[in-house]
């Protein structure tokens, strides 16, 4: 027995270190590079590590102050399907931010009908499924907390469906994409993961306490890939920056610069106006403004300093 508890101890401890890792480094990506997309990120991992750590951990405690009880069958049952029901409003909410989250990061935004639709659905289908146990229509099985996981699992492979599906045809307008280096190949791997430890999850409790402690391993070591790819994509951005910084047409390739674009671009870098641009250039004002819009967008800046700043990071020309 007291094998058994010290795994779930030691499980404790390296889930928990897990879930610690995916909100710091989620938190300092966001104070690095003050992304809207990365504040998004952070929520996530916030939302679904608190229903990790409430769902799994605070079942488990359950379970064992349950079997020391004197409770019958039936109240144990419900008690064990209810208590991680109450806390799946914080996965439900961690599903909204993940498909926001690649959304936003691929080019697209969610349409107003399904913001507003999404959590009274869940809403209805959590009162739906409370009622039809209430009035025993839908019985409780032998395994009730088997029961509920698979539910959550069904549901989360759903939410991750979802949230592959703009990687793969991504918008040309997505420049945060090539910034955190989240590649088809690399969501597929994650995806991948996920199916791993759904499985794993789905039976859970199978073959004894080891194969739980595996499982929820598992469950939080995949959960925290998006954070750790990114921020090592940073950091390898960072070095190569450092120590080798891109020529201006490699720039201009990364970022899917025109050619037309790239000479406009270094009119914004050293300094020039709009309409001098237009001038030297000999095209319209508008045609100027058209270009700068196309320009921040690719490279996903805001202000003609912002750019010059991107370029001279990348670049390490200073004077143009």
């Amino acid at each position: 027995m007291w094998i058994e508890y010290i795994s779930y101890i030691v499980t404790f401890i390296i889930s928990a270190g897990m879930a610690t890792i995916g909100v710091m480094i989620s938190f300092q990506l966001f104070q690095t590079y003050k992304k809207p997309v990365l504040a998004i990120l952070l929520y996530q991992q916030i939302f679904l590590f608190s229903f990790f750590i409430y769902g799994i951990w605070g079942n488990l405690a359950l379970r064992e102050i349950i079997s020391d009880l004197n409770l019958s069958p039936e109240l144990s049952g419900k008690l064990a399907i209810f208590i991680p029901v109450i806390g799946i409003p914080f996965m439900v909410v961690s599903w909204f931010m993940l498909l926001k989250f690649s959304f936003n990061l691929n080019g697209y935004k969610f349409s107003k009908a399904f913001v507003y639709s999404y959590f009274p659905t869940f809403v209805v289908i959590i009162f739906v499924l409370t009622l039809l146990v209430q009035n025993k229509i839908l019985q409780i099985p032998a395994k009730p907390d088997l029961f509920i996981v698979r539910i959550i699992v069904f549901l989360n492979l759903v939410a991750h469906f979802i949230f592959l599906l703009p990687f793969l045809k991504p918008k040309r307008s997505a420049p945060l994409l090539k910034e955190t280096g989240l590649t088809k190949k690399g969501v597929l791997l994650y995806i991948l993961g996920v199916l791993v430890y759904s499985v794993v999850i789905s039976f859970f409790n199978s073959f004894g306490y080891l194969t739980m402690c595996i499982s929820i391993i598992l469950l939080f070591g995949i959960s925290i890939y998006i954070p750790v790819q990114i921020k090592l994509h940073s950091l390898s951005q960072e070095l190569q920056t450092t120590n080798n910084n891109i020529d201006f047409l490699s720039f201009c390739k990364l970022y899917e610069i025109s050619k037309r674009e790239a000479e406009i671009m270094l009119e914004i870098c050293s300094g020039k106006s709009n309409k001098t641009i237009a001038e030297k250039l000999f095209i319209t004002l508008q045609t100027v403004k058209d270009h700068n819009y196309r320009i921040y967008t690719k490279t996903g800046v805001k202000s003609r300093v912002q750019l010059s700043n991107l370029v001279r990071e990348k670049t390490g020309i200073q004077e143009f």
